[in-house]
């Protein structure tokens, strides 16, 4: 989805990056490890296999770059009902796709014994509602944490906490998630400012940061927010491989220091057609800070509105080509 946010049209998905392809609960990939079978587009243990998709797989944040939607099925086969299939199904099947609770992060609306998670409902690598999971675990803001592969929304965090910026093995940090309302969101954590991406999907407290000097902590990036002034810290998902003037589709694919931008406010060559493209930010009292990149033209252009900047942010700027 893209917003428009200070002047800028903004990618404003996080990439579910780190649940690799093919292994236990994430998407499945040409095909799944030993012991798994494609199950509605994730890798679930089949009937010879062994394999814990709680213990063994990976989660949100950890997925691979390009999330594939699910194993290509050929010929006929059963369908839900028993009864056998005339087609195919090229992508996950509606079929195979359950409905699910939808509940109020904020309000934490949900029965005793759960608590209200984002989830990705479609497998492509982005959250896209908040469902009802089973409390597992009662880890706290800061605590070490893991999650379950695919986006579920499981992992042993408390409620009104979510893990967040998993590694390779699906182990990551407690984070809060914001309490209030959407319009009054709170974050009772000191230096946080609460985040919301997707259309409310997520709403986390994420530590603030300046874009300029990429003081994050750990494997994160520093990235704007899409629906306020501020700057805050994410998983860097990048891989390392997505320079300046490289095309991208979420807001945390970009290597530290560039930012997704619509193609139209940073027309790099490479990004026509593509859905963003990898631009940098830049510091407005550096008058050569947007030379020799890969846009003819481009200059650094005020971040913010006049007066909306967070004190302290007003000299940042994004190199791009004005109209």
């Amino acid at each position: 989805m893209v917003l428009t946010t200070c002047g800028y049209e903004l990618h404003d998905d996080v990439s579910s990056d780190g649940c690799p392809p093919g292994s236990a609960g994430c998407p499945c990939a040409e095909d799944c490890e030993d012991g798994l079978e494609c199950v509605g587009g994730s890798c679930l243990p089949g009937s010879g296999g062994a394999t814990s998709s709680s213990s063994s797989s990976s989660s949100p944040q950890t997925s691979d770059a390009t999330p594939t939607t699910g194993q290509e099925i050929t010929g006929a086969g059963v369908g839900t009902d028993g009864g056998e299939t005339s087609a195919a199904c090229v992508f996950v099947c509606e079929d195979d796709i359950p409905e699910l609770p939808e509940c109020d992060a904020f309000a934490q609306d949900c029965p005793e014994g759960q608590k209200c998670a984002p989830h990705d409902s479609d497998g492509d690598g982005a959250w896209d509602l908040h469902t009802c999971v089973d409390i597992v675990g009662d880890g706290q803001r800061g605590d070490p944490c893991w999650a379950e592969g695919g986006a579920t929304g499981v992992d042993d965090c408390a409620e009104g906490v979510m893990c967040w910026n998993l590694n390779e093995d699906g182990v990551g940090t407690c984070v809060a998630l914001c309490s209030g309302s959407d319009r009054m969101p709170v974050c009772a954590p000191l230096l946080t400012e609460c985040v919301v991406s997707s259309e409310g999907i997520p709403n986390l407290c994420l530590p603030v940061c300046n874009p300029l000097l990429q003081d994050c902590v750990g494997s994160q990036v520093c990235i704007g927010d899409p629906n306020g002034p501020a700057f805050w810290c994410v998983l860097d998902a990048s891989g390392g491989v997505a320079p300046e003037g490289t095309p991208c589709e979420f807001a945390n694919t970009c290597n530290p220091g560039l930012m997704c931008v619509d193609p139209d406010v940073y027309p790099s060559p490479a990004c026509q057609g593509a859905p963003g493209c990898c631009a940098p930010f830049c510091d407005l009292t550096d008058m050569v800070a947007c030379a020799g990149l890969s846009v003819e033209g481009a200059a650094c252009a005020a971040y913010h509105e006049p007066g909306e900047a967070p004190p302290g942010l007003e000299h940042v700027g994004l190199c791009e080509v004005t109209p």
